[in-house]
């Protein structure tokens, strides 16, 4: 479908529309995997933000471990984090923002993702 510009004249379409929907495995062992993960120390934003990414299956795991930017050692094991978590329980801040934001358990404060 043709689309007007403000000058009147008129744009392409696309070049390539998909004529099926992207449909994720749902019995890969990736994806079982990743779901299975804990996501701890992390404030109720972060927390938000990381689960959608596993519902949606945008989720990438880390392959080798992050320097921590506060301790400057690889402990970092976890996808999104800055920190590790030694580091962020002794500060009382979020693993993935810094923030001093309440750090919420996972499991008990948003269920209805899994």
């Amino acid at each position: 479908m043709a689309q007007k510009t403000s000058t009147g004249a008129q744009k392409k379409g696309q070049k390539y529309q998909n004529t099926t929907a992207f449909r994720h495995n749902k019995a890969s062992k990736k994806t079982k995997d990743i779901l299975a993960l804990p996501v701890q120390g992390l404030c109720a934003r972060c927390f938000e933000i990381v689960e959608w990414r596993k519902k949606f299956r945008k989720y990438k795991s880390l392959t080798a471990p992050k320097k921590c930017v506060t301790c400057s050692q690889k402990t970092v094991k976890e996808a999104y984090h800055i920190m590790c978590t030694p580091c962020a329980t002794s500060k009382g801040v979020c693993a993935k923002c810094s923030e001093g934001k309440d750090i919420v358990d996972g499991y008990r404060y948003f269920s209805f993702f899994t």
